[in-house]
């Protein structure tokens, strides 16, 4: 066998391959939060303040770092899908500091003026933290098929932003809905599924995305 017809063997059955593209990550994700943003408007409805056009000023605020926060760790996730790229990417660290600000705001106010326990609403903190983890399970699934199809390789980093940008966008999903605007509520309840989401994306992605 000459060194052409070994050459034409070994690529006779190869195929090419379909690159995948971090621009249908994003919208994958982005289609996923709206549709539990649409969930949450239909089934719960939203804050009363914002149906009458007069939202808080602490709605934006929470919205925005909540957002910015999920977009920013999307944006890196869906770039880690094509190896050597998404490790350039360090925004989402600035935008998780920024959304530390309201946990850590809390605890220091918490230090110098003890919070009543009506100020936590535990019954209205465990139903944000049940939407929340909910919506968040639902982003989070979608976008780890999308990242399947990709070659990420540190599943393991992969698997933390899976889990915060999920946790957070499904945070802001329920933010829609929920009416309460006080710091201590917003550090406890809104940074919980955060955390819970980043725990529970490195312990179920890396299975699910390893090559």
């Amino acid at each position: 066998m000459n060194a052409n017809s070994l050459i034409d063997g070994l690529v006779d059955e190869l195929e090419p391959i379909k690159t995948i593209k971090p621009i249908t990550g994003l919208a994958v994700t982005g289609l996923l939060t709206l549709g539990v943003m649409a969930a949450v408007t239909i089934t719960l409805g939203v804050r009363n303040d914002l149906a009458m056009g007069m939202a808080d000023e602490m709605f934006f605020l929470r919205s925005g770092v909540l957002l910015m926060l999920g977009i920013a760790t999307t944006f890196t996730v869906v770039n880690m899908a094509r190896p050597g790229v998404g490790n350039l990417n360090r925004g989402w660290i600035w935008a998780a500091l920024t959304a530390a600000l309201f946990p850590v705001t809390a605890a220091i106010m918490s230090a110098i003026n003890a919070p009543p326990v009506e100020a936590l609403r535990p019954m209205e903190g465990l139903k944000c933290l049940a939407i929340s983890g909910l919506s968040a399970s639902v982003i989070g699934t979608g976008l780890t098929l999308w990242l399947r199809q990709g070659a990420p390789t540190s599943p393991e980093r992969a698997g933390w932003l899976v889990g915060m940008a999920s946790g957070a966008l499904g945070a802001a999903a329920y933010n829609i809905y929920c009416p309460f605007n006080d710091i201590y509520y917003i550090g406890m309840w809104f940074t919980l599924p955060v955390l819970i989401s980043a725990v529970a994306g490195r312990l179920i992605v890396p299975r699910l995305i390893r090559w």
